[in-house]
């Protein structure tokens, strides 16, 4: 997946807008809980349509996956099935194994 803009980087993105291969943006959630007082170890995720407008608005927004969510209503991924690019900041890969 191309990566179209993110934030919150430490390590690597840890909010990001990517789009697939379909021309689905998708929007990945993975920043820092509080309560254990340490980064997640999975993203959340959403796909946000085809709409590349819209799907920064939501992104920008925090619309689809609001801040301090409940996360069990999104769909998961572990950090150790995701793998970047080099710079860790145009390329996201889920499914490495």
């Amino acid at each position: 997946m191309d990566i179209t803009a993110y934030w919150d980087f430490y390590d690597f993105p840890r909010y990001i807008l990517a789009r697939d291969e379909q021309g689905l943006y998708w929007i990945f959630e993975g920043g820092f809980d509080d309560e254990v007082d340490e980064y997640r170890d999975h993203f959340i995720m959403k796909c946000v349509g085809r709409d590349r407008d819209e799907a920064l608005r939501q992104f920008e927004g925090r619309i689809a996956i609001p801040l301090d969510v409940d996360r069990s209503r999104y769909e998961r991924v572990a950090l150790t099935e995701i793998a970047f690019d080099e710079s860790r900041r145009k390329r996201i890969r889920i499914g490495t194994a």
